[in-house]
């Protein structure tokens, strides 16, 4: 539909060229007078075919109107110009959502058609969608990983701006996790694959953005449902004008008064905004989130898994089966290298072992062939579904993080974690204070290590020993005082808190929470502050392109109405000159970081 409309358009506007200049030299003038009528006429049959199938008004109408106008009054040098003007704003349109939605069709034209696959000691081609679980793959120079991986041999630097939004290289060597979208920048390195193509993080952020640009503001949806009696009051405006005046002034309002830069420009600022998002690894499930976000007041901070997930750090290894130490902990770090989750991470870090095949859970575990053997890492009731029995009272102490591990399918020990508050996280919150939003920190957690984390934050207000359901009261209660309240949590143990916040914000794995929250960040609380930023942002566009087509639109109308404007300077002005200038405002204040 959309290529449809744009070549009428086209090939519209090439016709009201050919026209205008013929016109111009005075030739053929009864000719183009007809085809001017057939013009005119014509887009006011496709505007009755979108009324009948659609059920809506569109601009058609006036443009249609307008055509029939310029012919009886014998203007049709005027008319083709005006339908080559238009026919530009029709092409401005299509080339800026093209523009907004750029950066996210780049995401996924990231990945490649074929990837090298390297099997029995050859290397053959194999289509993207083909590649599977195991398979070893060559990323050369310039190659962007195709799937979440782990790296089996070599060393190289990736850009992975399009998956973090940083600029820096990443070096990466063997053992290291790489993620769908890394840009290999230096030397060839073999990666195994860990997640199919469509279950790694590139190809799952596209997809949830794609659904997300459906999904608008409300104050999207008004323009979009104003237009259609928009429409209709110019069209009336207009008939009133022609009574009172010449019809062919009167024609300032049908041309200025066309919506198309209203729509443009809000369409515009969406699907910007979360393309801009999705580069950052950030999902936000449609404009009407990022307007939501743009009024919070208040924003609950669950604790574990939230925000001391900055840095982890192991403080006790339980072993069983007289096993040691070490042997547990070095095939547990070799099956937590096919994760890419912190505490995961945490515990790779003790391991030179690669898995030779791995399947992660998301929000379970994982299980992973490692020097031959198979290993289980995960949670407690991960370990009942694979049918594992968890022998004597092996516990980690209250509020700590535990990581269960079985060897051969038989239970061997368990790893404890403590968790810390990075400086990256002092900063983040930092930064959302200065954005004067008001920080609330809830926590199922005991009240020592609540309190003790929220005054290293400086955060006044705090809950602890709160089950779900009262996180989520604590939500209705805080929205009654101030209106707009967002929450962040692990978005699987605060469903509850985050389906009745204004804005939910889960941290975790995007292919288990998406359904769950307003947006996802799978790469932790790092670009929270610029989620708000943003948002806001979003709808300072909205608001300022709005005024400042409508200021323009009424200036030129006036101007029009008294004659100070040609017809060519109206729609050049009124139309195209108010969507370019809504269009401006809209990237100026999304696409270009302040400094």
């Amino acid at each position: 539909m959309v290529y449809s409309t744009l070549r009428f358009w086209m090939l519209l506007g090439i016709i009201a060229v050919f026209g205008f200049i013929l016109s111009l030299a005075s030739v053929y003038h009864n000719i183009l007078s007809v085809l001017l009528l057939v013009i005119s006429l014509i887009i006011l049959l496709r505007f009755c075919i979108i009324l009948v199938k659609k059920r809506r008004v569109s601009v058609d109408l006036l443009m249609g109107v307008a055509g029939i106008v310029t012919w009886y009054i014998g203007a049709v040098l005027e008319g083709f110009l005006v339908f080559a003007l238009y026919s530009m704003s029709e092409l401005i349109e299509h080339y800026a959502e093209k523009y907004a939605k750029r950066k996210l069709v780049g995401l996924r034209e990231l990945l490649p058609e074929k990837v090298p696959i390297q099997e029995n000691g050859e290397i053959r081609e194999k289509d993207l969608d083909s590649i599977n679980v195991g398979d070893v793959a060559l990323i050369r120079p310039g190659d962007t990983v195709p799937a979440d991986s782990i790296i089996v041999d070599g060393e190289s630097a990736f850009d992975t701006s399009y998956i973090t939004g940083e600029p820096e290289l990443k070096v990466l060597r063997k053992g290291d996790y790489v993620e769908s979208g890394y840009v290999n920048k230096g030397g060839l390195v073999r990666v195994r694959i860990l997640k199919k193509p469509k279950e790694s993080l590139l190809q799952l952020l596209v997809m949830e953005a794609e659904k997300a640009l459906a999904r608008k503001a409300s104050i999207q949806k008004f323009i979009e449902r104003f237009s259609q009696p928009y429409t209709i009051l110019i069209l009336v405006l207009f008939t009133l004008a022609s009574i009172v005046i010449m019809p062919y002034r009167a024609l300032a309002i049908l041309l200025a008064g066309c919506p198309s830069a209203f729509i443009i420009s809000s369409a515009t600022s969406t699907a910007l905004a979360i393309a801009l998002l999705a580069r950052k690894s950030v999902v936000v499930h449609g404009g009407i989130v990022l307007e939501n976000a743009s009024k919070s007041k208040v924003l609950v901070l669950d604790k574990t898994g939230t925000v001391t997930l900055g840095k982890l750090k192991i403080v006790r290894t339980m072993v069983a089966n007289n096993l040691s130490k070490d042997e547990v902990l070095k095939l547990a770090g070799g099956a937590a290298k096919a994760s890419n989750h912190p505490v995961a991470k945490a515990i790779a870090e003790l391991s030179d072992l690669i898995p030779e095949k791995a399947i992660e859970y998301p929000g379970k575990g994982v299980k992973a062939v490692v020097n031959g053997k198979t290993v289980l890492i995960g949670s407690r009731r991960f370990f009942e579904e694979e049918g594992v029995h968890v022998s004597g009272n092996l516990k980690c102490e209250v509020g700590g993080r535990e990581v269960l591990v079985a060897i051969n399918h038989r239970f061997s020990g368990i790893v404890c974690l403590g968790e810390e508050v990075s400086k990256n996280v002092r900063e983040i919150i930092f930064s959302l204070k200065n954005m004067g939003l008001k920080l609330i920190m809830a926590s199922g957690d005991v009240k020592d290590r609540v309190e003790k984390v929220a005054k290293l934050l400086s955060i006044k207000e705090y809950y602890a020993s709160m089950g779900p359901f009262e996180k989520m009261e604590l939500i209705k209660r805080l929205k009654t005082t101030y209106k707009n309240v967002a929450m962040v949590g692990d978005g699987i143990n605060d469903v509850e808190a985050l389906a009745e916040a204004n804005v939910g914000i889960a941290i975790g794995d995007l292919s288990v929470v998406s359904s769950v929250a307003d947006v996802v960040m799978p790469r932790g609380i790092d670009k929270l502050p610029e989620l708000f930023q943003i948002s806001k942002r979003y709808m300072a566009s909205l608001y300022v392109s709005m005024a400042l087509a409508l200021t323009i639109k009424l200036a030129v109308m006036l101007a029009g109405l008294v004659g100070l404007l040609p017809l060519w300077a109206i729609v050049g002005i009124g139309d195209d000159g108010s969507t370019l200038v809504s269009l401006g405002v809209v990237v100026g204040l999304l696409a270009f970081k302040r400094g």
